[in-house]
């Protein structure tokens, strides 16, 4: 693979040292006047968690960071600077904003009114204090027939293993960054970092230390603070396999737990809230003509699983109408934005595996908790793209190994045992392998997850590709006329593991099939 660096900002040493540094260290000065300069900036103010850039767009993107409230009382002032050179000089946005207490000490600038398509630098300062330099892109312009690149990641249980993959993350040429969901796990295996003892966090003050011990890994801010962020929910954020009534097992206060996480996801996290709809996280975005991108929510309006969320289990219910993973207003919407979508390609990101997964010679399904467990809907909405949406492709969280696929009508290909068979083609199907989540071979060993592999390859006849032993990250490459996903492999168990080129696999415009690079 070409892995090339954009900025020297890609560096941790360099983002590091960015809040230690003078500005004048960077080069030209930026005038320290009006908000840069106001006497009412908090003195003494860190960044620990450093900086992000979330949910882009064409004409900017929302600014993150954080002040730990236990320097200050109350709220806290800091000047916020974004300019197109590196070193920050002739500024195109100077202004004051406010680190909420209630937020604890989050701020979220909307940045606005920057050119699309542009490379943007950014930094907040306190009145002694600076952060990080960031760094993002803004979504390239309606007009635009330019390649689009995003990188993909998922499932990064901070204890199980090292974040080599975002070293790497930071170093590719990409438009985007997205999280598949699972950025955070309440619970917690003991790995090559420890444990994490803060299981099940009960209320806000344990949820937002989830965050902070996340973040406090360098390879992770550093690749925050160099590409634009948007990231998905789905279930570690709370709850695993929790639905929009219930988790698996009996809990107390269940809502206002769940409330909780969603309160700190939504302060943790570099998004815009829909004022009309405070914790809708499902939206697209427009790269030129080239991509829309379309990230779904498979959480929060979902029913509960059928068949007890068994696994390995022949469950008729899995298939019964009206039984829905996205609830009807969100399908309502991804079905018109499919429909209606001008742009070559429609890139749906995606938590849970969509496709088919079948285990055994009688046509039991791996998980209820995927689509496997929401037929009649995946049958819906997989039959309206054969029929009325070209170019359909899927990039997938959550399950950990690695998959690649097509899609039939019905999530099954024509020869699959004990399922009903698909009778159209509607797409393709990418899931990329965890951060450094527990994968299969992990569990099993590297010789039951070969002999795995090759089960599943055999009842599923939909999947072209599959790896149960790596952990690693993708990047989707989408050009006028094909799609390509690179699967990049990364030690976890190495704090300094390199980086290779896995697989790579295909699809032309128009066919709905994969084939291997």
């Amino acid at each position: 693979m070409t892995v090339t660096r954009r900025t020297v900002l890609g560096t941790v040493g360099v983002l590091g040292a960015a809040a230690a540094v003078p500005l004048e260290a960077f080069g030209t000065p930026t005038l320290r006047t009006a908000a840069d300069a106001s006497p009412t900036l908090v003195a003494g103010a860190t960044f620990p968690e450093g900086v992000m850039a979330g949910v882009p767009r064409t004409d900017g993107a929302m600014l993150w960071t954080r002040v730990p409230r236990g320097l200050f009382d109350g709220d806290a002032e800091l000047a916020v600077v974004v300019s197109k050179n590196r070193d920050l000089s002739r500024p195109v946005i100077v202004e004051t904003v406010i680190a909420e207490k209630q937020w604890d000490g989050c701020v979220h600038y909307p940045a606005n009114g920057l050119a699309a398509g542009a490379e943007y630098f950014y930094q907040f300062r306190g009145k002694d204090k600076v952060s990080p330099v960031g760094r993002f892109q803004t979504l390239r312009p309606a007009d635009s027939n330019q390649p689009v690149r995003i990188g993909f990641f998922t499932c990064q249980g901070f204890t199980e293993g090292y974040y080599s993959v975002h070293k790497h993350l930071a170093e590719e040429e990409l438009d985007l960054v997205v999280c598949l969901g699972d950025y955070v796990y309440e619970a917690t295996v003991p790995g090559v970092r420890g444990i994490d003892l803060n299981l099940y966090p009960q209320v806000l003050p344990s949820m937002r230390a989830k965050y902070t011990l996340y973040r406090s890994d360098e390879n992770l801010k550093a690749m925050h603070a160099q590409h634009a962020f948007l990231p998905l929910w789905d279930d570690h954020e709370f709850r695993n396999n929790y639905t929009k009534n219930k988790w698996s097992l009996p809990e107390l206060f269940f809502q206002e737990k769940k409330s909780a996480a969603w309160h700190t996801w939504f302060e943790r996290m570099p998004v815009p809230r829909w004022t009309d709809d405070m914790t809708r996280t499902y939206r697209s975005l427009r790269l030129g003509k080239t991509v829309e991108l379309f990230a779904i929510d498979n959480r929060q309006y979902k029913d509960d699983q059928p068949c007890n969320d068994g696994s390995g289990v022949v469950c008729e219910a899995a298939d019964a109408t009206g039984r829905s993973m996205l609830g009807p207003d969100q399908k309502a919407w991804l079905e018109n934005g499919l429909r209606s979508s001008g742009a070559r390609w429609k890139v749906l990101a995606n938590p849970n595996m969509m496709m088919g997964m079948v285990t055994g010679a009688n046509g039991e399904r791996a998980f209820m908790d995927t689509w496997d467990g929401y037929g009649a809907e995946r049958t819906e909405l997989l039959s309206l793209a054969a029929d009325r949406v070209s170019d359909l492709v899927v990039v997938t969280g959550d399950d950990h190994d690695t998959f690649s696929g097509e899609l039939w009508n019905t999530g099954f290909a024509p020869g699959t045992p004990g399922n009903p068979a698909g009778t159209k083609r509607a797409g393709v199907e990418f899931v990329v392998p965890s951060v450094s989540s527990t994968n299969t071979g992990d569990l099993q060993g590297e010789a039951k997850a070969k002999a795995e592999e090759q089960k599943r390859l055999q009842y599923n006849p939909h999947l072209k590709q599959i790896d149960m032993r790596q952990h690693g990250y993708g990047v989707l490459e989408v050009t006028r006329d094909e799609a390509s996903l690179s699967y990049r492999a990364v030690d976890k168990l190495h704090p300094d593991a390199g980086v290779s080129t896995s697989y790579q696999l295909r699809t032309g415009r128009g066919s709905a099939r994969l084939e291997a690079i």
